[in-house]
């Protein structure tokens, strides 16, 4: 998956770094946290393990023989990598009672072992709406029909099985183990997949510039990622990174499309947590979230108002300053704008919004928060009313206001020939492309850029067209305007909508619409007119209401 630079910036995060130790003899590069190349041996030498104490030999005419029977040879890591061929059948968003034609894609993914049991693993964005999933060995034209197990779009990984257990499929196959150290800078890579350009399977070989928390193209916010310098094009995505001991530290599954050589890994860390979360409750578990938005105190005037407004004597030193909380969030319970945050989990937080890493390294605090589940607790100090508070902050579930994974099939209501949708990143995609955050009108593009909902139901529902007729004649300019309200009361949701108009008595149905508009339909006429809606445009019902989470 390939991330433009404007998508990068919707969801940055801070993050800084430092360095790690000094490696014995090489103070120079170990304060980088660079690992000499001296040190480096070729790939096959590295990976090899050492050659056993030979064994006393029988000479026979010139001929050495060795009592010991010879050992057989390892499998091949490139077997547990396996090619995804997959059909997609996306919901057109526009018109949500259909679907967009039908797309084919190649990914990849492994075969793993962790604590004994055995896992397929790709990327959630490689079977999003897939439905038709084929698996393909490297060695073998031979393909199975799989399906997906589990999906966890913040982590963009998901889980496969096959439809009907294949013997063959996993012969010679030896799963690939996963690595218990994150990677350092300068750590050697090999990226494995089904990328485009050739059909057999192709390898690429880098290095580990960076690490740190980085934006999911496919997930709401940011994670751990590896930076490397090695080639990540589409079909790569879902493949595994390989160590010198053919260990799997992370699996590929986006690249920076404005730059060169810049791939990003899902760090074994991560794919560890989304595992065993799916062991403990046998679905997608989640990453904690903190609930609240942050802002640095670097300036020092900034934090020195801060800390006069609290009453604090003396300097701090660190903490960032809670600047907003979302009211859906068990953070509301706890926190207050205007909070100094000054450490969690133990680690001090510094003006800039980091925490020790590793060695000499930094980075953004939300990575403490990352590492748990929704519903754990995380101990932190609070600076209040020149007081610091020692509480434990519990971790929800991210809840934007215009999600990026709507509930499936996609929600719609026809009334009279107006059609309602709830507003989502999908939709918006579908109608004002990737830049729709500079072509959606202001109405539409400020939910999503403040995305927090004020209440757990909260929806934004949109108008999205009006069908012709003689009913709504005069009418069909009305194109994505906002609903705010229906006969006077305030929209929560889609469902609270087709609840008002079953439960409306009135002679006339008001809508309220952004800028002052209004629309106005006699009741009983809005709805006989909505069966010839329906049969003149081809649409299989007049509403979708999926359940409210």
């Amino acid at each position: 998956m390939r991330v433009s630079g404007i998508q990068r910036l919707r969801v940055l995060r801070r993050a800084c770094f430092g360095s790690r130790p000094a490696w014995p003899g090489h103070p120079q590069l170990g304060q980088f946290g660079l690992r000499p190349w001296s040190s480096w041996s070729s790939w096959s030498s590295e990976a090899a393990p050492p050659a056993p104490a030979s064994p006393s030999l029988k000479r026979g005419r010139g001929v050495a023989r060795s009592k010991r029977s010879p050992r057989p040879a390892p499998l091949n890591p490139l077997n547990a990598v396996f090619k995804v061929l997959s059909t997609h059948c996306e919901p057109y968003y526009t018109m949500p009672w259909s679907t967009s034609p039908q797309t084919t894609a190649a990914a990849s993914a492994l075969a793993l072992e962790v604590d004994g049991v055995r896992y397929l693993v790709t990327n959630a964005h490689a079977v999003h709406h897939a439905s038709l999933l084929e698996l393909q060995k490297p060695s073998d034209d031979l393909k199975c029909l799989a399906r997906v197990l589990c999906q966890g779009p913040d982590c963009d990984l998901a889980l496969l099985e096959l439809v009907e257990e294949e013997p063959s499929f996993w012969e010679n196959v030896e799963p690939l183990s996963l690595s218990e150290d994150l990677c350092h800078l300068n750590d050697r890579v090999r990226v494995c997949g089904f990328p485009v350009g050739g059909e057999n399977i192709s390898i690429t070989e880098g290095i580990v510039s960076r690490v740190e928390m980085q934006p999911y193209r496919h997930g709401l916010g940011s994670l751990l990622a590896i930076q490397i310098d090695a080639a990540i094009n589409p079909g790569n995505s879902g493949g595994p990174a390989l160590d010198a001991q053919g260990r799997c530290v992370g699996v590929a599954f986006q690249s920076l499309q404005d730059a060169d050589n810049i791939g990003y890994l899902i760090p074994a860390e991560v794919l560890r947590h989304f595992l065993s979360g799916y062991r403990r409750c046998g679905g997608y578990a989640g990453f904690g979230h903190h609930g609240f938005a942050w802002q640095p105190l670097d300036n020092r005037a900034l934090r020195e108002a801060v800390l006069r407004e609290s009453g604090a004597s003396g300097a701090i030193p660190g903490g960032v300053l809670v600047k907003r909380i979302e009211p859906t969030s068990p953070a509301s319970e706890l926190l207050r704008e205007r909070d100094v945050l000054l450490s969690i989990a133990g680690r001090a937080i510094s003006s800039g919004g980091t925490v020790h890493f590793r060695g000499g390294e930094r980075i953004a605090f939300p990575y403490i928060t990352s590492q748990r589940c929704p519903h754990d607790t995380v101990e932190c100090e609070v600076l209040r009313d020149s007081k610091v508070h020692h509480w434990r902050l519990k971790l929800g579930w991210p809840s934007p206001l215009v999600p990026m994974h709507p509930l499936q099939p996609p929600a719609y209501l026809i009334f009279g020939g107006l059609v309602f949708v709830p507003l989502s990143e999908p939709y918006l995609r579908s109608e004002w492309g990737e830049l729709f955050e500079e072509r959606a009108p202001v109405c539409l593009a400020e939910p999503w850029l403040r995305n927090i909902r004020r209440f757990h139901d909260e929806e934004v529902v949109v108008l999205s067209c009006v069908f012709a007729s003689a009913l709504t004649a005069g009418l069909t300019h009305f194109v994505n305007r906002r609903l705010h309200s229906c006969n006077g009361e305030q929209v929560r949701n889609l469902l609270h909508l087709a609840n008002l108009l079953d439960a409306a008595t009135t002679s006339t149905v008001w809508f309220a619409l952004d800028d002052d508009d209004v629309i106005a339909l006699p009741t009983e006429t809005a709805r006989a007119s909505t069966r010839l809606v329906l049969e003149t445009n081809l649409i299989p019902a007049a509403r979708s209401l999926p359940a409210m989470p």
